[in-house]
């Protein structure tokens, strides 16, 4: 089913937890809603699930109103599925019977129950553990008794939040791959309120990536990711040093324009609305677009000096912070095959291709030192 939100907002007192919020997703699309503590993750899963009205705008599930100021359809005739941090499994029921539950509650009959339970065993890979109860499971097996239980009523949207917070980091790699190959197979509209970065990338179709409230950018994992609509966004999908820049030469309809930074004058991508003749702003450097050489420039720019701050290994590579005296105050990241001592000067080359320009006013509202957002 397609899912509207409508102008969504919501207040607790005189705090404004979510600000005139507009989402739609098609059917069958995974949104991840992406965003730090109190950016409004929470509130806008409860309003979706009929925990909570909104206090402004609307939810419709397939041109159905779900919520409004005043109204709110209950959760259990919402045809929605909830999947929960905790699991949330009955100690006393097997593993068929936790899925079962929902068909049970809604009358169906024995022999389909029966059919769509063995279904989504084979769906989530718990062929054979039907009569297991919760504790005979591992963490994962847990996680998935919960999907398919969501699942188990073909639900018109189901809602994941933080899934995978109880899991340990392994396990959570893996989860990620297979929930998104569950959903996907299933056909089911997805929300997946999540913090962590990697599972929004790694599951989502599209992120909302939820800022005090408010949708500080809407797109693909890769839009997002490579085309940053603020420094706050930049900053928040991993290490971003953001450089102080200068459009130099105005961008094409491409939006491929010349920027004038410290390191002299470089080619970069922007948004061609941005790249107009002097426009203030910075130039936004990932880990990937960074490399260390001794001679030879990368897609047109030059090659400049920077010393080592400190190195930690990430495994298989070294991720090394490092600083260049022309521009003090921002902190570059890259990850390099061998450690790299503090103090130890290099030459550092940048892929001007893949980077990308911000325009200052992008920067609106960001506190501190806005050049220095990229270097936590």
């Amino acid at each position: 089913m397609s899912l509207e939100i409508v102008a969504l907002g919501h207040r607790y007192g005189d705090f404004q937890a979510l600000k005139g919020l507009d989402l739609t997703l098609g059917r069958g699309e995974i949104l991840a809603v992406l965003g730090p503590s109190g950016s409004g993750k929470t509130t806008l899963l409860q309003i979706l699930a009929g925990l909570i009205e909104p206090s402004e705008g609307e939810v419709r599930l397939d041109g159905r109103v779900l919520s409004r100021p005043g109204f709110a359809i209950a959760p259990e005739d919402r045809q929605i599925g909830l999947v929960f941090q905790d699991f949330a499994l009955w100690p006393h029921m097997t593993v068929e019977d936790t899925i079962a539950f929902p068909l049970t509650m809604r009358r169906m009959g024995a022999a389909a129950r029966h059919a769509r339970v063995e279904e989504l065993l084979a769906t989530v890979r718990l062929e054979g553990l039907g009569r297991r109860y919760p504790h005979e499971l591992s963490g994962g097996q847990r996680q998935r008794v919960s999907i398919a239980r969501a699942l188990a009523p073909n639900p018109g949207l189901i809602l994941l939040d933080e899934p995978m917070s109880n899991l340990d980091a392994r396990l959570r790699e893996r989860m990620r791959l297979e929930i998104a190959e569950t959903l996907r197979q299933e056909g089911v509209t997805a929300v997946y309120v999540t913090h962590d970065r990697l599972e929004a990338l790694s599951v989502a179709d599209r992120i909302a990536l939820l800022e005090a409230g408010r949708v500080a950018q809407l797109g693909t994992p890769e839009e997002i990711y490579a085309q940053p609509a603020s420094p706050f966004v930049a900053a928040f999908l991993g290490p971003a040093a953001l450089v102080p820049a200068r459009v130099e030469r105005r961008g094409d309809a491409a939006g491929k324009a010349l920027l004038a930074t410290p390191f002299g004058t470089v080619p970069t991508r922007g948004r061609p609305e941005s790249l107009t003749d002097g426009a203030r702003g910075f130039w936004v450097v990932r880990p990937e677009h960074l490399a260390i050489g001794d001679d030879g420039p990368v897609a047109g720019v030059p090659g400049f000096r920077a010393q080592a701050v400190r190195s930690a290994y990430a495994g298989g590579h070294w991720q090394v912070e490092l600083r260049s005296p022309d521009c003090p105050d921002v902190t570059f990241t890259l990850a390099h095959r061998h450690r790299i001592d503090a103090g130890h000067e290099v030459l550092v080359r940048a892929d001007a291709s893949r980077a990308w320009f911000l325009p200052a006013a992008s920067a609106q509202g960001v506190t501190g030192d806005v050049r220095a957002v990229g270097a936590r």
